[in-house]
């Protein structure tokens, strides 16, 4: 394959992947709903292979199941997987602020701002994709703050899972309220997840790191926890 025809498969797998994982991400293509590559091929112009490369992608990110002789399904993470995610990502950040003494440098903060600000057109557009991409931002500037590259790249092997937490997350509370139960969870439609970044943000500007440490605890692990716990009651749905 040619450097241009290479460039114009990428492109297209590009364009294919933006496409699904923003349809799975915003609810448009609801767990275990099949997908069908020739359909999104049409749909979108394109050959079945850049659609094939990006639901391999999308399988990587915890967002597709591929099983043999079946093909691809929307999936979602199941609630131990995204408990251990949540642990994770919280522990990893911890230990990157705890390196940095709690503080963030000025850029830092100041993009730690925009993320939030762009939190807050992605919740009043409804829009998760752009919900977990500011989400994305915004943290990215803590694990930085350790200033250990090893620390950033174990991070970021977690970063593709991140969408699927979301979903995770709005599976939860949607659970809780066909249960009649009180929602727990962050729900970044009802300000909650916007409200845990503002306060985030407040003790990172601060280099408050113990105030830091103890609000990452309730940002991740503990969200992980009640998740784990909620399925241990009513199971979600699993991979």
């Amino acid at each position: 394959m040619g450097n241009e025809a290479q460039r114009t498969r990428e492109s297209f797998s590009e364009k294919a992947l933006r496409y699904l994982r923003e349809q799975i991400i915003n609810g448009q293509m609801p767990p275990q709903e099949k997908i069908v590559e020739s359909e999104i091929a049409h749909c979108l112009g394109v050959s079945r292979g850049p659609v094939r490369d990006a639901l391999k992608q999308l399988a990587v990110e915890g967002l597709v199941d591929y099983q043999p002789n079946r093909g691809c399904t929307v999936a979602l993470l199941s609630p131990k997987d995204a408990y251990e995610v949540f642990y994770l990502r919280g522990s990893l950040e911890k230990l990157a602020l705890e390196k940095g003494g709690g503080r963030i440098s000025d850029e830092g903060l100041f993009r730690m701002e925009e993320a939030v600000e762009e939190i807050r057109a992605g919740v009043e557009k409804k829009s998760t994709s752009a919900v977990v991409a500011a989400d994305e931002k915004f943290h990215r500037q803590i694990i930085e703050s350790g200033r250990m590259d090893r620390l950033v790249k174990m991070w970021e092997l977690l970063s593709p899972l991140n969408g699927a937490m979301f979903l995770v997350v709005k599976k939860t509370n949607e659970l809780e309220r066909r249960l009649g139960q009180e929602r727990t969870l962050d729900d970044p439609f009802h300000g909650d997840d916007l409200g845990a970044h503002t306060r985030l943000l407040e003790t990172c500007r601060r280099g408050d790191l113990q105030a830091s440490l103890r609000a990452l605890d309730a940002h991740y692990i503990r969200t992980g926890e009640r998740i784990y716990r909620l399925s241990l009651r009513d199971e979600l749905p699993e991979k």
